[in-house]
Order: C-alpha cells, then structure tokens, then sequence
C-alpha cells in the first residue's frame, strides 16, 4: 500500500469517527432521559427527544454540505493525493523548512492514449506511481506526498535542499527513462527545485513547467535558481521598461545579399545578462512578448538605415499572427522605408496552425508591405515541412541536427533531398553551426545559399544598451 492510499484510509476513517459520534451520543442521551425520567410524562420525553433529533439532524446536513467538497484526497484513476490537498501539505510543509519539490512526467502519455486507448493510458499511470514509490522506499523514502498535478504529471515533495535529491531523480531517469510496460513504451522527464528561491505556489509549478521545456534541450534535472523567482520578474519588468537589452549580431555568409541573424537578451540593473529562458516564458504568462519584440524590431529598423545588409530576428509565429504587431510593423516600414525588404523574420513552431488558411493571408501581408519571411528547422520540426508546402517563404533554415553530421554520406543525402525541395518550392537555403572548413566546403557543393557558424563569424554584441538607445 502506498503512503497515499494509507492516509486517504486514515482520512475516510477519521471522517467515520467524526459521522459517528453524533449518532452514538444521541443514542447516550436517549437512554439517559428515558432510565432517569428527568420528565413527568411521556410527552415531554417525546418533545425533548424530538428537539435533540432536530438538532442533530441540523448538524449532519450542515457537516455534509461542508464535508461535500473535502471528501476526495486521492486521485480515482492513480490513487494519488489531488492538487488542491497536495498544494495545501506542500504550502505548510514550506513555511517550516527548505522543500524539494520534483515533476516527473509520463513524457508521451497523449501518444498512448491515441495509440492503446484511456484504459491503457490509466494502467501506464498506475503502473507509473508504483515505479515512482518503490524507487524511492528502496532509498528509504517509504511516506512519499505524491499527487498527479495534470495528464502524466507527478509532483513530489521531500524535506531537504535540491542537491539531496538531484542526484536520485538522475538514478531514477536512469533506470525508468525508457521503460516498457505490457510493450508499451513508456517515456520519462523529471526535474526538481527547492523552495529557497521560490515565493509563492504558482511561481514554483510554472518555474518547474519552464524548465521541463527548457531541459529538453539541455540534459539536466535541476533547475537554476540563483536568482529568487520575485526578484527576477521585477528584474525582467524593469528591464523591459527601461528597454534594458543587449542586440547581438552574427555573420550569414551568403551566395547574395549579406544577413547578420539578431539575438537579444535582457540586462538587470548591475548589467547581467538575464537569459532567453528566463524572460521567455515570464513575459508570455504576462502578456508582454509583444512589447518586447516590437521595440527590438524597432532598433533593427533604425539599424538597417546604417549598414546595407538584411537582419534576421527570430519572431514568435503567434505574434506575427497578431493584428496590433503587423500595424506596428506597416507603420514601421512607413518610418524606415530604406528597411523595405531588409528584414527577415524567421519562424521556429513545434505546433501546426489549424488555421492555415489565415496564416497564410498573414504572411502574404507582410511580404507585400516588404517584409521577408524564414522557417526554421526544417528536417528537424515536421511543421516547417508542412509549412513548406503551404506558404510562400523567402527562406527556410535547416535543423542544426545536419550541420554536426555534414560529414556523414547518409546526413548528405538527406540535405540535398531538402535542399532540392526547398528550391522547388521557391525558398533560398541556409544552414546553420557551420564549424569548420570542410563543413563549409561540403555545403557549398551542396548549393546551400547560405551558410552560418562560429566558421563563419562569431556572435559579436553590437552595443550595450543601458536606456534603450542605439
């Protein structure tokens, strides 16, 4: 039995004791009245028994109506202990000492769902908690607060700093990461964080979702918490008021026109650099992504007029869809005429709109009014491949993935395969971690209009910005 399934028990049993006592002391009070004959005739025992019925009867309804919405603590489905009764152990247990707080989440739960079916994709989630507990009672955690937060994801608390339990949650992806159960593959993620940073509930969870995207890329378990969470979201506000950023450039060597491809990030008030994976998802939750990227498209407008070159700035597609950023952008063009056709956006979306249809018009619009448009990662994301063959682009970029294995034939064969659809379709190429000479010279014989890296030229700030001025 698992340390859950024991204190939902223990609940429903103290729930009975509660339930109970009133019936047992009106049966007392019952047999007290009627053996002491504190009343002279029947019919005031009657009304006195009928008055202590009524108020017992009162109490009961008013403990069930109360009781109603507290009296699930577990999950139906895993038998683990539900949000609001895990967050509310989580919130006290906080306040008294430093807590690790871990997710670890059935990674492609939604593809056995569609594949084996719910029933399947329940006994995977079943089978998932029991990993979880025995994994941990073998390390001598036998009364685990575990709660299934949302879909396959797994909260878990210990008392303890994060570099207690880094390492285990490191051993439990080791043994579990790829697992099978009943043939089913099953696939795990899991990261962890402590509350020595963390101010509030909400700041935690979303900060363990940020970085469960984040790790995919970068192998690691623990998060980075130097900076406490409040602080930083006032760092990142003040910044963007400020418009406290640093622009980055790096060289596209090209069969063309020159491009410089732009990065940004957000400087505090000493001048450290907060990162893209730090700012990102905070001014998405906030609303202010847009504000962000259409005061750097700004800058890059007012830079266009100085160097005869095209830039490239990396553009959220739900932004580009968004009506106010496309009128900003118009009127920017107006003010920059000298920009017309200089400006790159370049679009990397793991998601494929359902609304092509708009987003195609959306993209006409701003090539019209003088704006080029990229894909990013084709050959690695199939939705810039069915993008491809939808909209009409000026450039598509290749995943990152061929340009570390250009020297391998079967890579080679793949890219010249993209490289010819690409053309096909109208769009210039470019590939990008281009390393060394003979991965330039590879991509060279291959056609590939453009060419990128540390080979090429490193990426070089183009000035440190304190108050937003060039």
């Amino acid at each position: 039995m698992t340390y859950t399934e024991a204190k939902e028990r223990s609940h429903r049993f103290a729930l009975a004791l509660r339930m109970g006592l009133p019936i047992f002391l009106l049966s007392a009070i019952t047999l007290f009245t009627l053996l002491n004959k504190w009343t002279d005739t029947m019919f005031e025992s009657f009304v006195l028994l009928s008055i202590t019925l009524l108020a017992f009867i009162v109490y009961f309804i008013f403990y069930l109506i109360y009781q109603s919405t507290q009296e699930n603590i577990t999950d139906p489905v895993t038998h683990t202990f539900t949000p609001d009764y895990f967050l509310k152990h989580l919130d006290r247990a906080r306040n008294q000492k430093v807590v690790s707080v871990m997710m670890i989440t059935v990674n492609n739960l939604t593809g056995i769902n569609e594949r084996y079916g719910m029933k399947n994709g329940n006994a995977v989630l079943r089978q998932s908690v029991a990993n979880i507990n025995d994994f941990f009672a073998s390390k001598k955690y036998d009364k685990l607060p575990i709660c299934r937060f949302r879909g396959g994801d797994f909260l878990i608390y210990l008392e303890g700093g994060k570099e207690t339990f880094s390492p285990m949650l490191e051993l439990f992806l080791a043994k579990y990461e790829d697992t099978l159960m009943d043939e089913i593959e099953v696939r795990y993620e899991a990261v962890i964080l402590d509350t020595r940073t963390q101010t509030t509930l909400e700041e935690m969870i979303n900060r363990l979702y940020e970085f469960l995207h984040y790790q995919r890329e970068h192998r690691s378990v623990q998060a980075d918490e130097e900076i406490e969470q409040g602080k930083l979201e006032k760092e990142i506000l003040s910044a963007l008021d400020a418009k406290r950023y640093s622009i980055a450039l790096q060289k596209v060597c090209c069969d063309d026109q020159e491009m410089s491809e732009v990065s940004v990030k957000l400087m505090d008030e000493s001048g450290n650099y907060i990162h893209q994976n730090r700012f990102v998802p905070f001014l998405n939750r906030e609303g202010k992504m847009r504000q962000l990227q259409s005061d750097v498209l700004e800058q890059i407008a007012e830079l266009v007029s100085i160097r005869n070159e095209q830039f490239v700035f990396p553009l959220s597609s739900v932004i580009l869809r968004n009506g106010y950023f496309f009128q900003f952008a118009m009127e920017l063009l107006q003010r920059y005429p000298s920009a017309k056709g200089k400006i790159v956006f370049i679009l990397e979306e793991k998601e494929y709109c359902p609304q092509i249809s708009r987003f195609k018009e959306k993209i006409a619009q701003y090539r019209a009014v003088g704006y080029k448009i990229a894909l990013d990662r084709l050959g690695g994301y199939h939705t810039t491949m069915l993008y491809l063959k939808e909209l009409q682009v000026d450039f598509v970029r290749f995943d990152p993935l061929y340009a570390r294995h250009i020297k391998e034939e079967r890579y080679q064969h793949i890219l010249q395969g993209l490289n010819m659809t690409a053309h096909l379709c109208g769009a210039q190429t470019w590939i990008p971690m281009i390393e060394d000479e003979e991965g330039d010279k590879i991509a060279k014989a291959m056609r590939i209009n453009y060419r990128q890296g540390n080979f090429i030229g490193k990426i070089t700030p183009l000035k440190e910005k304190s108050e937003g001025t060039l």
